[in-house]
């Protein structure tokens, strides 16, 4: 009864940190107050990943500590890395690190889109906005773990994680650290790269 409780708990922590990403990449997090990042900083402290990788620790630990001049820049921050205008300094599209050019709008993007399309879904505006951007991505992994009682569903994001973010994921998590001028940013970069360790190896261990 335990085991299955942990077990629970476990999955119940990883949909936790997707949504965690979803909204971030989303700009959703953008406007929180530095008490909001404090609240969300304490339940992450409470998750395996915390309790079980010093990394992910202190990368929580700087979002709690987010004060008024974190906040002022993180917006501008969060631009030069993954919106714009100039050029982006963490791309989050995948196809950004997966050909030679590293443009968007590829055949990597074409790639991922079917994979969607294989379990019945696609993105709202398909075909004005690149299928590959991070949180699409993030998405139909939620999507998949929400319904992962179903076999064939589980099969899909293994493969979804072996083919596709986990290929990218932590070289977008590089550009992040190596580019970031603001703590929140920064820690949101490794914090993502240690869920992605952490997805990666109990993917491996099954």
């Amino acid at each position: 009864m335990a085991q299955a409780m942990e077990a629970v708990k476990k999955v119940e922590e990883r949909l936790m940190y997707y949504q965690l990403f979803c909204h971030y990449y989303r700009g959703e997090l953008n406007r929180l107050s530095p008490a909001e990042w404090n609240e969300l900083a304490k339940i992450l402290r409470e998750t395996e990943l915390a309790q079980m990788n010093g990394e992910a620790f202190q990368a929580i630990q700087s979002l709690e500590a987010a004060d008024d001049s974190a906040i002022k820049t993180f917006e501008y921050d969060y631009n030069r890395l993954f919106v714009g205008p100039a050029k982006l300094l963490a791309s989050p599209y995948e196809s950004s690190y997966r050909n030679i050019e590293g443009t968007i709008l590829q055949q990597e993007t074409l790639n991922v889109r079917n994979f969607y399309h294989y379990v019945g879904l696609q993105v709202a505006n398909e075909g004005q906005a690149p299928d590959d951007h991070i949180h699409y991505e993030l998405e139909f992994i939620l999507y998949l773990l929400t319904d992962g009682g179903i076999q064939e569903k589980n099969q899909v994001h293994k493969m979804f994680l072996e083919k596709h973010l986990l290929q990218w994921g932590f070289k977008h998590c590089e550009r992040i650290v190596r580019s970031s001028e603001n703590p929140l940013t920064r820690a949101m970069g490794i914090l993502l790269k240690e869920f992605l360790q952490f997805e990666k190896q109990l993917m491996e261990g099954e």
